[in-house]
């Protein structure tokens, strides 16, 4: 969805929302990462990437509008070593980014491995971006063999310089975009926890989308309103049961009205993931989709661990703009996306582990008290409201046994950091210079 022309298409159907970019600063990345990934090691991040704008002499001219782009990061899904064309398998303590290319024939997605590489190329917490970092990224993902099985098209690396290698110029036009995300473009990210077996039905529709494409004849095209960059994480996240599935390739004029953009889904995700009141059995037994992923997965969308966070464009940046645009297609006044992006950015529990574990600990005390019998309910409810009651008990006792461990694990890291001499001279958590390679 980074490409110029989709971009302008955004712009000329979204209102306008006026001069002043977001402030990407706000709320802010998520602490605590390390709690947060002992808690819950399966997890999708669906992010709202803004738009890229290159400064002119350093490269390929990749600018976009204010559209922007969306990307996917899953904990819990790796790229098979073995294969260099991209297919995921499970894995635990790691995991993998998922772009979307216009510029790919034969692959709907490409996977980078780890979050590091994904977001941050090279770089660590607090650098600014130089031309010797851009270019030893470049070459890191080349080394990595980024692309090494994916086919461009002719008109994405037509324009490369005289001499230049093809498989070289792959990387100049997909940095930023596709990897060290970060270089170039500011994010907003929702992020919800998943079970396993969700986790693996995502690998499933990932890997089914590129296997469409792998080895022909069939080859990948995208455009903006029919088959974008969030249809693709949409109806991923789709496959886990987390909401219903964005048809690709609808009619035009239909597609036109309805089609999924990128920070739209950022409120998209929070919505859904909120729409219900987690102690108010009979709506959730009455949305089939959530009476579904209870029974089947043990899951509900109202769990500890959703949140909501912000990084911005590396600044210094000697390579691209950082003054970044992202907008919403909806009307700035009247329109729901607005209003609702604030009202989560103004709930500490979306931004902060311990306010988000502290508020479920709250919720589920005040579940548990309000607690019916069975028989109060099957007086009610049909019959097989039994299974959906016991299943509701059982991933009750284990949410709250979650939040316990999760405060106490915070607990422990707090004692533990104000127990810590701080070196003279060096204050704590600023990280160590940089090396480029």
């Amino acid at each position: 969805m980074h490409v110029r022309r989709q971009s302008c298409l955004i712009l000329a159907l979204a209102l306008l929302e006026g001069c002043v970019p977001p402030d990407f600063n706000r709320p802010g990345p998520l602490r605590d990462t390390a709690v947060y990934d002992a808690l819950f090691s399966d997890w999708a991040e669906l992010c709202a990437v803004s738009q890229i704008s290159k400064k002119p002499g350093n490269g390929a001219d990749t600018s976009g509008g204010p559209g922007g782009h969306a990307v996917m990061y899953l904990q819990g899904a790796c790229l098979d070593a073995r294969s260099p064309y991209p297919v995921l398998h499970a894995c635990r303590e790691d995991g993998t980014g998922i772009s979307m290319n216009a510029h790919f024939v034969n692959a709907n997605w490409v996977g980078i491995p780890g979050r590091t590489l994904f977001y941050d190329g090279i770089l660590r917490p607090g650098e600014g971006l130089t031309p010797a970092a851009y270019q030893a990224t470049k070459a890191e993902g080349q080394r990595r063999g980024l692309y090494s099985a994916i086919v461009f098209r002719d008109w994405a690396v037509r324009d490369r310089p005289t001499g230049t290698p093809r498989e070289d110029w792959k990387y100049e036009v997909s940095i930023g975009t596709d990897y060290a995300v970060s270089y170039a473009r500011a994010r907003y990210c929702a992020r919800v926890p998943m079970t396993q077996p969700q986790m693996q039905r995502v690998i499933d529709f990932l890997n089914s989308r590129n296997a469409l494409y792998r080895n022909g004849p069939k080859t990948f095209e995208t455009n903006v309103l029919q088959d974008n960059c969030n249809h693709l994480t949409h109806n991923a996240l789709a496959a886990a049961g987390i909401w219903r599935a964005w048809p690709v390739d609808q009619f035009i004029l239909a597609a036109a009205f309805s089609f999924p953009v990128p920070k739209n889904e950022v409120v998209n995700l929070l919505d859904r993931m909120a729409r219900h009141d987690p102690g108010d059995l009979r709506a959730l037994y009455r949305d089939p989709l959530t009476r579904r992923t209870l029974l089947r997965d043990g899951w509900l969308p109202g769990e500890p661990g959703v949140t909501l966070d912000s990084n911005p464009v590396r600044a210094p940046n000697a390579l691209y703009n950082t003054n970044l645009s992202l907008i919403f297609y909806d009307d700035p006044v009247l329109g729901h996306y607005h209003k609702a992006f604030r009202t989560y950015l103004d709930q500490p529990r979306y931004h902060d582990l311990r306010a988000n574990l502290l508020w479920y600990r709250a919720l589920y005390r005040r579940i548990e008290g309000e607690k019916k019998p069975r028989k109060w309910w099957l007086a009610r409810e049909p019959a097989d409201f039994a299974a959906f009651y016991d299943a509701y008990y059982a991933w009750l006792d284990r949410e709250q046994a979650l939040v316990e461990t999760g405060l106490t694990r915070l607990d422990a890291g707090h004692d533990a950091s104000a127990s810590s001499p701080t070196l003279s001279g060096t204050p704590q958590g600023t990280p160590a210079p940089a090396r480029v390679p």
